[in-house]
């Protein structure tokens, strides 16, 4: 039985009465009819069940199938797809690399035409399946590789791509040359027939030297979601740019933006930071500020100082309450070594410190979680020491 069996009404009242099952205790009952591949049934329960947290808009989409959990793994969230709907619109788009579809079908919201390119035959045939419930634009699914589809492209508005690693088990391999498509070798004709060109990458690039590689990126978008750095969008396209603007961004549950600071890499590197002692109240960047390289841009824009040139904290007599990431009210600053000022419980930060948490927290003897936070850093003097913070 192939992916269309699970259109059967049967099997889809099934899978949405066990939303919510233990698929792993479900596994060891008896399937309900023995012509159902249960195996693919409890697959399609399982990626609905990653589905509820990345992309939850789908569910209530009557008719829409998931792919298996593992490529589930590798989709973007509704949010950050929602985010990058903004980023281009136009008459044409075309997707190389379709995988789920989050991406393609939240930026058709712009375009009246689309292509997805899909090679794998299966996500292909869920791809033109799910378009005909989530798009309602005019789009076409083509079973095929990147690569060759480029060569008789017909100039479109916007292309997006996202490179997946060659070799899926092992961890690590997010530069351009260990992806596929290989993206720098098909970069050319792209730029040649696209006006914009979106390249989704894993948040562990770095961003200065993708840019070498690229060449006329006119954009870089670093993706926070739920606290975490989730992708970097590089948008290419037009005129050669050598000034390329950095966009760090923390988004809300629906892919709104909470926080988002613009600048160039030059502005970065010409923007004079102030260095200070711990003042009353410290601040620690959030995961997308941080990738960004926005170090000196933070102290300048917010209005802070940091408190040693590579430890990327920031401090100030008056409460920033725009900062984007966390603030603390500083109550103690320690020496490094267990003492009864320490409290019993906190969390451990290191920034700038030669020790890992785990290894400081067995040295001061403290427990995890609490209310308190401890931050091990550099001062400015050179000096290491212990910051005790609580929450303003």
């Amino acid at each position: 039985m192939t992916w269309q069996s699970l259109l059967d009404l049967d099997i889809q009242k099934f899978i949405v009465t066990h939303a919510d099952a233990d698929v792993a205790a479900l596994a060891l009952k008896k399937s309900p009819d023995p012509s159902w591949n249960y195996p693919l049934i409890l697959s399609q329960i399982q990626a609905r069940q990653k589905a509820s947290f990345k992309i939850p808009d789908w569910l209530v989409r009557k008719g829409v199938i998931f792919p298996p959990v593992d490529v589930m793994e590798q989709a973007s969230s509704s949010a950050t797809a929602v985010y990058k709907s903004g980023l281009a619109q136009g008459a044409r788009l075309v997707d190389l690399t379709g995988g789920v579809g989050v991406d393609f079908f939240a930026l058709m919201a712009g375009f009246s035409h689309g292509i997805v390119v899909e090679r794998d035959e299966m996500a292909a045939g869920i791809l033109a399946h799910n378009a005909r419930i989530l798009c309602d634009g005019v789009v076409k699914i083509i079973h095929g590789d990147a690569e060759t589809y480029v060569e008789d492209l017909l100039d479109v508005d916007c292309v997006m791509i996202d490179p997946q690693r060659r070799d899926v088990g092992r961890k690590g391999r997010f530069k351009f040359e260990d992806c596929s498509p290989d993206i720098l070798a098909l970069l050319p004709a792209l730029l040649d027939k696209s006006q914009t060109i979106m390249i989704k990458t894993s948040p562990m690039l770095d961003i200065v030297q993708a840019i070498v590689q690229l060449g006329p990126v006119r954009a870089v978008h670093v993706v926070e979601w739920r606290g975490d750095c989730k992708e970097l969008i590089f948008v290419l396209g037009g005129a050669a740019y050598d000034n390329t603007d950095i966009h760090a961004v923390a988004l809300d549950h629906d892919g709104g933006v909470q926080h988002s600071l613009v600048f160039t890499l030059r502005e970065e590197k010409e923007s004079v930071v102030r260095l200070s002692e711990p003042l009353r109240y410290l601040y620690e960047p959030s995961a997308a500020f941080q990738k960004s390289g926005a170090f000196n841009i933070l102290a300048d824009r917010y209005n802070t100082q940091k408190l040693h040139a590579h430890t990327h904290l920031y401090t100030s007599h008056d409460l920033r309450t725009n900062f984007p990431g966390r603030a603390f009210e500083i109550v103690g600053n320690y020496p490094v070594k267990a003492n009864s000022a320490l409290p019993a419980q906190a969390h451990i930060s290191t920034r700038n410190f030669p020790m890992k948490p785990d290894d400081l927290r067995r040295k001061l003897r403290i427990k995890d979680g609490g209310d308190d936070y401890l931050f091990a850093c550099t001062l400015l003097n050179g000096q290491k020491r212990l910051l005790h913070g609580r929450k303003p």
